[in-house]
């Protein structure tokens, strides 16, 4: 039997180790990223955590929202994606005492909405979907390198894209022919400067921005721990690229790369994934986790294929606990607003009855459909 409830300080340790032993899991699911999260002031994280023989074998990390419209108990908060992470052995039994419980405390939480993402890298989607029984079903995607196709034992590059004569191969020599420089200064000034240019990125491309609070909770957190860098590339006197890398044991997860698209031609995001992937390599990580874009084919999707991607789905779960008729009345912006850098539910969704599966591609082309209106 497996004895199910909320992680404990004192257990912080066992808990870390258990995800050490895990062959995939992302940094995603561990405390330091608790406390990122914890810190920008809106969830309070609830870490449920199965034991046998008094050892962890299975976690599932959720964040609640308290919110006045409907309460909401999630683990997609500020675009974490990491799920339920278990052993193989029971994985099923503990699959099942992990999500009853999850759901159990949803409703002593008197939330409205449960919302439960798969975890990417272990396909036991179908515990999830016969558990649940959700209301709401959203496919989404990660694209990821596994870092021994890319480089052999010496560091010698092996696949095909790289080394033959390929749109990555030129871009690669044409980035590394620049004056450009790699920095990987972990303090405030140089945090400030990366968000200024992903700020400035995200405006032009008309998508949000990450607020600056979340860099520095990521600065303090993780990366003065040791747990990911702050990249930066400099031409001459300008920052002209940006990346944000978080590594586990097992796992690099890239986040928010952004260049100064006045320096388009340099090739700067090549240089910087070039360099995580050799980061990856000498840490001897499995696993270079791009994690989504907006849609499948688009060009953020091709340019990560050309680097020797695979792709890896997994799902949205959204379980309906109380009266959603408020967030029926609402529009996109108001939701966002009101639920802003959570995952709800898919709101394509919301206003057809009977509907219940999405994916993200249909999302986004929803989404994309209102800003033309």
């Amino acid at each position: 039997m497996h004895r199910v409830g909320l992680l404990e300080e004192n257990d912080a340790a066992a808990y870390e180790d258990f995800l050490d032993q895990c062959i995939l899991c992302s940094v995603q699911s561990s405390l330091d990223w608790r406390n990122v999260i914890r810190a920008l002031g809106k969830d309070e994280p609830y870490f449920v955590v199965a034991k046998k023989g008094g050892k962890i074998v299975g976690v599932l990390p959720l964040y609640f929202l308290k919110n006045r419209i409907g309460n909401l108990l999630t683990t997609n908060a500020w675009h974490t994606i990491s799920g339920l992470t278990c052993f193989k052995d029971d994985a099923k039994d503990i699959c099942k005492s992990i999500l009853e419980y999850s759901l159990a405390l949803a409703k002593s939480l008197d939330c409205t909405i449960l919302s439960v993402g798969t975890n990417p890298f272990l396909d036991y989607t179908n515990y999830y979907s016969e558990i649940l029984q959700p209301d709401y079903v959203m496919e989404n995607f990660v694209q990821y390198i596994r870092v021994s196709e890319i480089f052999d034992e010496k560091g010698n590059l092996l696949h095909p894209n790289y080394v033959a004569r390929t749109n990555l191969s030129r871009n690669l020599a044409k980035a590394k022919s620049q004056a450009l420089v790699i920095s990987d200064e972990q303090n405030e000034e140089n945090v400030t400067q990366c968000f200024k240019l992903h700020e400035k990125r995200m405006k032009e491309l008309g998508a949000e921005p990450i607020p600056k609070r979340f860099f520095e909770s990521v600065l303090k957190n993780l990366t003065l721990r040791g747990k990911g860098k702050f990249l930066s590339v400099r031409y001459e006197d300008n920052m002209v690229g940006t990346c944000l890398f978080l590594n586990s044991r097992t796992m690099m997860d890239a986040y928010m790369m952004s260049m100064d698209s006045r320096f388009a031609g340099l090739g700067t995001n090549f240089l910087l994934t070039y360099h995580m992937l050799n980061c990856a390599r000498e840490n001897n990580t499995n696993v270079f986790n791009w994690m989504s874009s907006p849609r499948k084919g688009d060009g953020v999707y091709k340019w990560k294929e050309q680097w020797g991607s695979h792709e890896g789905t997994f799902l949205y779960l959204t379980k309906i606990l109380g009266d959603i008729s408020k967030l029926q009345q609402m529009d996109y912006n108001e939701l966002c607003d009101a639920y802003d850098f959570h995952y709800l539910l898919p709101f394509n969704l919301l206003k057809k009855p009977g509907a219940k599966f999405t994916t993200k591609d249909e999302l986004t082309s929803f989404v994309q459909s209102l800003s033309h209106q």
